[in-house]
């Protein structure tokens, strides 16, 4: 199997995690009216995070982030593959039947979801097109 990089591999573990969070979110608002249901959560982003290099060498230049959420790099920056875990949501059940399903809340999450996953596709496809025009540059 031919590979792309570390930065494409991350991406698309983002997009796969997106996609299963996208789907979790929709069994939650297809469920809401079932009796007793509890919600799940796909935890992608903290696993991706936490399988990020750390740099602890003081001798090595890292690229200093000053935000939780920027993804640190740096000479020896290999990515690592993550394991995806879905948790069922125990909270106490805010509906008279029993479902801890709140509709405003789904949607919120799944439009904070859409727009990571448009994100992180956005940026695969910038990825590839470097790919590619760097084999284009390569052959003519």
């Amino acid at each position: 199997m031919i590979g792309f990089g570390d930065t494409v591999n991350m991406l698309k573990d983002a997009g796969r995690g997106a996609r299963e969070t996208h789907d979790a979110i929709a069994n939650n608002i297809a469920n809401i009216n079932t009796p007793g249901f509890k919600r799940t959560d796909v935890n992608f982003r903290e696993a991706l995070a936490s399988e990020l290099p750390r740099y602890d060498d003081s001798s090595e230049l890292a690229l200093v982030t000053d935000n939780d959420k920027q993804i640190p790099a740096g000479p020896d920056f290999e990515a690592k593959p993550f394991a995806i875990t879905t948790q069922l949501d125990d909270t106490q059940a805010m509906r008279v039947d029993g479902s801890n399903v709140d509709l405003d809340q789904e949607m919120a999450k799944l439009s904070i979801n859409s727009s990571y996953s448009q994100t992180m596709h956005t940026l695969l496809s910038t990825q590839y097109t470097r790919i590619r025009e760097a084999i284009q540059e390569k052959l003519g």
